[in-house]
């Protein structure tokens, strides 16, 4: 039986979908993630979502975002989408997010037509296998006192080889290699499991910036946000299959943090690679 108190995927799955209130215009709902602000997977997954119902038959190729205002998610998200271009092979869509009438979020994304060609990718890199490590939900939420930032039961499913250190200030250098899938068994349309990727894609990804300085998500330092997301969709894939994702933060500088991320299954074979930059500002304390 799923634990509820660890996980809440079902309920992930029915924010995703949204309600349509006009022609390609939707509303989404927020849930509550320990923060007055809207956790900025969840809307990356809901413009996916209204962006592929005004399209047919192609699947997402790439995601490029940038996140304009915080979100109050206790409001709900209208989503318009603009229909830029249907072409013979691809398909554009531009997708604005709002709130009491202020944009909030911008992305585009483009779908293509299932095409066969070149192909060839980046070898995975050596990595435990994921039935070999601990899950870290179970340890974020014992920890959830020591680091003073109450636990959330999350979608899926996170191993890593710093399993009771979710936030990462324990770790040295620029990478950090990360095993999730969900908990329970998903439907076989690829929309669920690209719009709950795109949720997931941005856990912990900025966080990676922090590693090399020795800073932990809960400094009373810290100012860290999204400002951009990329997701480029390489090969189909099943997140209720094992997916590592290999990140890798190579610069940061002017309160900016830039990572990567590319994700494999466990057959080695890489099927996405996600980008984004963040704010990484410490503030004095004392201001």
């Amino acid at each position: 039986m799923l634990d509820t108190t660890l996980y809440n995927t079902e309920e992930i799955l029915r924010l995703l979908k949204l309600e349509q209130i006009g022609e390609d215009r939707f509303r989404g709902q927020s849930h509550f993630m320990g923060s007055p602000n809207v956790f900025g997977g969840q809307v990356l997954g809901q413009s996916l979502y209204a962006a592929s119902v005004t399209v047919e038959q192609r699947r997402p190729h790439s995601l490029h975002s940038l996140f304009i205002l915080p979100g109050n998610h206790r409001l709900p998200i209208e989503y318009e989408v603009e229909r830029v271009r249907d072409g013979g092979s691809f398909s554009t869509r531009r997708v604005v997010a709002y709130q009491e009438g202020r944009r909030i979020f911008v992305t585009s994304i483009s779908f293509q037509n299932e095409e066969q060609g070149l192909s060839h990718q980046k070898a995975m890199p050596a990595a435990a296998a994921p039935e070999s490590l601990p899950s870290s939900i179970k340890a974020w939420k014992d920890n959830a006192d020591l680091v003073k930032r109450p636990f959330q039961p999350v979608p899926v499913d996170f191993r890593a080889d710093h399993a009771g250190d979710i936030y990462g200030g324990h770790q040295s250098g620029t990478t950090k290699q990360v095993w999730t899938r969900a908990p329970m068994a998903l439907p076989d349309d690829a929309l669920t499991h690209e719009t709950l990727f795109a949720y997931v894609s941005d856990y912990g990804l900025l966080w990676t910036s922090l590693q090399p300085h020795g800073i932990k998500m809960g400094d009373p330092r810290l100012q860290i946000a999204s400002l951009d997301h990329t997701i480029w969709f390489h090969r189909p894939f099943r997140m209720d299959e094992w997916l590592l994702f290999s990140m890798d933060s190579p610069n940061a500088a002017g309160g900016r943090g830039l990572c990567f991320a590319h994700v494999y299954n466990q057959d080695g074979v890489l099927v996405a690679t996600t980008a984004q930059e963040g704010l990484i500002r410490l503030r004095d304390k004392k201001a």
